[in-house]
């Protein structure tokens, strides 16, 4: 008795059965022929004549991306973390668990230290929905109990936590401690038995890259420059200098408080206010080119500079002493 039988057998006919063929999920990349932007399920290893289940499991576990246990859990199948974790582990407690080709989120609901319990990989449904099952709620088809020594790998049987009794065969046995979890597959969530060969680690979030394009980057990598190259930036430290105080202007430090300086008291140099007292250091920066005496005394160096060219310049046009000049030697003749 197939499945299909098997959902109609208390049926006076059992009506013909009639695949489905895979529907096809939007927004996603494919390369296949058949269309853009779509990826077509791949019902190739569940043989022929395989109902296909538009499911929220399968949606949100196809939404997920593939398991690089090496990269994300490198130690998890060599050292056998779940062994040593699931005796540590809480409810409450999450979890990364390995789901198929996929990891996914758990919350622990109840820790089981020891139980029985077989693998079961249901009739005409993917391995998504293999799960383990305590051996008192697993039957033959017909109904009746399996002793819990016969229960072994290959022989065909019937889930009972629900009303459907789906068809499976026992794919594996397990003796010993398991962890009831919450798996939170995207969006979807179940609760099922996991073995510590499942249990991967503690629950860590991925880090994920922010993406930038390169007129960011190129615009970090100029202030980074501009940073390093920016000279440190000097405060006042006695009385006496000047200083800039933001956009209030030049002024002169008048008092220093504090060891190391935290305040200043300033007079300014324009303006109306003329002095003002305990401005935070913060806000002050020295600047000497701002001293009016240093700029008086720069003008008249200058001055002199360029009094000093004029008469080497004036003295250059004038004829020397000691020349005759070509007039008065025509003269003279």
């Amino acid at each position: 008795m197939c499945l299909h039988e098997f959902r109609y057998r208390q049926s006076k006919t059992v009506p013909p059965f009639k695949p489905r063929k895979g529907k096809a999920l939007k927004n996603t990349l494919s390369k296949s022929s058949g269309g853009k932007n779509v990826i077509r399920r791949d019902m190739s290893k569940f043989g022929v004549g395989v109902v296909a289940f538009n499911t929220s499991l399968e949606n949100n576990y196809m939404s997920l991306v593939n398991a690089d246990l090496e990269k994300h859990f490198p130690n998890a199948l060599k050292d056998k973390v779940g062994e040593s974790l699931i005796g540590e582990l809480i409810p409450g407690d999450k979890i990364s668990v390995k789901l198929e080709q996929k990891h996914v989120k758990a919350e622990v609901v109840e820790i089981l230290p020891q139980m029985k319990s077989a693998y079961l990989s249901f009739e005409d449904y993917p391995s998504l929905y293999d799960e383990y099952q305590p051996y008192e709620l697993i039957r033959l088809p017909t109904g009746a109990e399996i002793p819990p020594d016969d229960i072994k790998p290959g022989i065909v049987a019937i889930d009972i936590s629900n009303s459907n009794e789906y068809r499976a065969k026992i794919h594996s046995v397990m003796n010993g401690p398991m962890a009831r979890v919450k798996l939170i597959v995207s969006q979807h969530e179940m609760t099922r038995l996991v073995s510590p060969a499942m249990i991967l680690g503690r629950y860590v979030p991925l880090k994920r890259k922010s993406k930038k394009t390169s007129a960011n980057n190129a615009i970090e990598i100029a202030t980074a420059k501009t940073e390093e190259m920016a000279p440190p930036i000097m405060r006042p430290t006695k009385a006496g200098q000047f200083v800039e105080v933001g956009r209030r202007g030049a002024a002169r430090v008048t008092k220093v408080h504090g060891e190391p300086a935290s305040h200043v008291d300033v007079c300014f140099i324009l303006g109306n206010v003329h002095s003002d007292s305990m401005i935070p250091i913060d806000t002050v920066q020295l600047a000497p080119e701002l001293d009016p005496e240093s700029g008086r005394s720069r003008r008249q160096v200058s001055k002199k500079e360029n009094e000093a060219k004029t008469d080497s310049s004036d003295a250059s046009k004038k004829p020397g002493r000691g020349l005759v000049s070509p007039s008065s030697a025509g003269a003279s003749d």
